[in-house]
């Protein structure tokens, strides 16, 4: 008995300090400057308007040319990170001289401190609204799991595949945690799974939003990643990037607490 409990001290001792964690991760967020050496070597970043741009050469080249993207400032408004402390992901605002956007991030813990795995933000708009995520945050006890980012990408492609055989709002009020947070279209991110659901109520009728997750990302601890994809939506001409964090549920399936995205050019023009 005294060998069982000196071996649970143990564990609990050096198992990672999640409070800390999200601290540090808040303060990386809002000191590292949007360049490439912010980012892993594997990184993908979703820039408004351009196609998926992934390596971190890639993206240091990129944003060389990218001056809005440089001059954002993020405040980060919430973070959250795996059990064993190797992944995390950030939800905010970007400000540049008056105006004010969306991003979403996961972090992948290195030797020298937290990097950037993935960046999703949106163009900054004039700051004519306040900014609000006062909402309810995703508490959820993290559930261990086999670290197999396979299981994302299955997971993501039958989130896509429901959207495409019973529309957007069934697909995402099935696979959005309770406590999930999305872009949305307006100035306001949508914060709740109802909201979420809600949101999709003014989708263009016949519309059709399907996509493509083409990689993925996973704590050693198995609990939570991220995807990234590309989208379509039918009849409206439009393609997309997104983004999203999942979260192993207790039944040990996947729901996503973080969704967004940005427009992209159409498949013909990507390089």
């Amino acid at each position: 008995m005294r060998t069982v409990l000196l071996g649970l001290l143990l564990f609990v001792a050096s198992a990672p300090d999640r409070a800390a964690d999200r601290r540090a991760l808040l303060a990386a967020d809002s000191a590292l400057a949007l360049d490439g050496a912010a980012f892993t070597d594997s990184a993908v970043y979703l820039h408004p308007g351009s196609p998926l741009v992934r390596g971190a050469r890639q993206i240091t080249t990129f944003l060389a040319d990218a001056k809005v993207a440089r001059s954002l400032q993020r405040e980060p408004m919430f973070a959250d990170v795996s059990l064993d402390g190797s992944l995390g992901y950030t939800v905010g605002w970007t400000r540049s001289e008056g105006s004010r956007g969306k991003y979403l991030a996961c972090w992948r813990k290195e030797p020298d401190g937290w990097r950037l795995a993935a960046f999703a933000g949106t163009m900054p708009m004039p700051d004519s609204v306040p900014a609000r995520l006062v909402g309810k945050r995703d508490e959820t006890a993290p559930v261990r799991g086999r670290p197999n980012s396979r299981e994302l990408l299955q997971a993501d492609s039958a989130f896509a595949a429901l959207s495409v055989a019973r529309g957007a709002k069934q697909a995402f009020l099935t696979y959005a945690a309770e406590n999930a947070i999305t872009f949305g279209s307006g100035p306001q991110m949508n914060e709740g799974r109802e909201a979420i659901g809600a949101a999709f109520d003014r989708f263009p009728a016949g519309a059709v939003l399907e996509w493509r997750p083409v990689a993925a990302d996973i704590a050693k601890s198995g609990d939570l990643g991220c995807t990234v994809g590309g989208g379509t939506i039918r009849s409206a001409n439009q393609y997309s990037k997104n983004m999203t964090i999942w979260k192993r549920q207790s039944n040990g399936r996947w729901k996503f607490v973080a969704d967004g995205g940005n427009l992209r050019p159409a498949p013909a023009l990507e390089r």
